[in-house]
């Protein structure tokens, strides 16, 4: 008597999902066919969950995945180079030494994983391993690069964030090139003041101060050479810098520093711009889910938020009063990673795409609140049907909103005129 084969399936719905997950699902898997969806912003196909990724030059990236990989991308030629970096859980971060940093002429990048791991390896040849760095107890969440120096920065569902120092001389790492890859103890453990997992760490401009926030929905400030907390003064007294939580409800996702201030996004459905002097929030831009990056491009006067779901928003924060002035329904899972170079911003999504988009087209288009390029507005058209069954995934008018429930509009025209000036600063770019 033969035994009839196991059925083994890679489709989705053969696993146990709700009646609201296989909609979203399906829904999901509709829109992917929509000729604009696979069309705008020029995507770049990962294959795998986009987590993370980070820009090294005008035309390349390091992509984090979460199918276990780490890849180099050219962003040109929208493909992924040869050779990959493999990790035995999802790949949650990279990053990338800066320019002189370099070992057997190539530059060096990192990727950190869920596997308690940073590995160290050649951009110009992902399977050469260098170093290992080891000293996480759980999943590293995040991972940072200090721009001129040899000292990285990870962050961990372990509770901690770890300093790390490589060789000074890059060359030193070509040992692990001819055998075994050289193992790298911590710099400095930081643990302790967060209660919760790390899930993103940030340097300021000048890289002189380190900031951190994860699942205790707090913000801390450290020296970013010797791990030290920055501290500052209350009244008459002096305490360790921080947001404490009750400002921001829950998780924290991203952390970004500008001149002179700190934006984070969080699954309370706010982004919040900060006074870093007195840890109060400046701006507050409500959304109606969760936010799960934030990009402030101070250059024009705007704050780019990701979300759960995938719709971009472009909000103008110079008047005082943000209000959204775009939105762009670029990815069709969460937005993983928001990016800015020059004239560009990029974004990622667990979609496994990685998306390209001109900050002065995007917040100079007259088309309406949702941007989509001149050249594909007959797309738009031909998709309109299928993009409105689809929108259900998250409600755009409604997410249009503020906490008043004023919807926003388009600009007038003195607001356009300002917005024009403030892009003028581009050219310069």
């Amino acid at each position: 008597m033969s035994i009839p084969a196991a059925n083994v399936s890679s489709d989705r719905r053969h696993f146990f999902m709700s009646s609201a997950q296989l909609e979203a699902l399906e829904r999901r898997e509709e829109l992917e066919k929509d000729p604009l969806w696979l069309k705008i912003g020029s995507p770049l196909r990962a294959g795998g969950r986009l987590l993370s990724f980070e820009l090294y030059d005008d035309s390349s990236a390091v992509l984090a995945l979460g199918s276990h990989q780490a890849k180099v991308a050219d962003l040109k030629a929208k493909e992924c180079k040869r050779g990959l970096v493999k990790h035995s859980g999802p790949v949650t971060s990279v990053a990338v030494m800066n320019k002189s940093y370099v070992a057997g002429g190539s530059r060096i990048a990192l990727s950190a994983s869920w596997d308690k791991l940073v590995k160290v390896w050649s951009v110009d040849n992902p399977q050469c391993i260098m170093a290992v760095l080891t000293g996480h107890a759980d999943f590293v969440k995040c991972l940072v690069a200090h721009p001129t120096l040899p000292l990285v920065y990870s962050g961990s569902a372990d509770k901690s964030i770890i300093i790390w120092k490589l060789p000074a001389n890059a060359s030193d790492l070509d040992l692990g090139v001819q055998g075994s890859p050289v193992e790298i103890s911590p710099f400095k453990i930081i643990k302790g003041q967060h209660t919760g997992q790390i899930y993103t760490l940030c340097l300021n401009p000048t890289a002189d101060i380190l900031y951190s926030a994860g699942s205790d929905a707090s913000v801390r400030a450290w020296d970013a050479m010797s791990g030290a907390a920055l501290s500052m003064v209350t009244g008459n007294e002096t305490e360790d810098w921080q947001i404490p939580r009750g400002q921001h409800k829950t998780n924290i996702f991203d952390l970004k520093a500008t001149d002179n201030g700190l934006w984070t996004a969080s699954a309370d459905n706010t982004a919040i711009g900060w006074d870093i002097d007195t840890c109060k929030a400046d701006l507050v831009l409500e959304h109606k889910t969760t936010v799960t990056v934030v990009l402030p491009i101070p250059q024009v006067g705007v704050v780019v938020t990701g979300t759960r779901g995938g719709i971009i928003y472009v909000w103008s924060t110079d008047s005082g009063t943000p209000e959204i002035i775009r939105e762009i329904h670029a990815h069709t899972d969460d937005v993983s990673c928001l990016k800015v170079a020059g004239r560009v911003f990029y974004s990622s999504g667990l979609d496994e795409t990685l998306r390209v988009w001109d900050i002065k087209d995007v917040v100079a288009f007259k088309g309406g609140l949702e941007y989509v390029p001149a050249e594909l507005a007959e797309l738009k058209a031909q998709g309109q049907q299928k993009r409105t069954q689809n929108t259900s995934i998250i409600s755009v008018p409604a997410e249009a909103a503020f906490a008043n429930g004023r919807k926003q509009s388009v600009l007038t025209e003195e607001e356009e005129r300002e917005l024009a000036e403030l892009m003028s600063d581009l050219d310069d770019l």
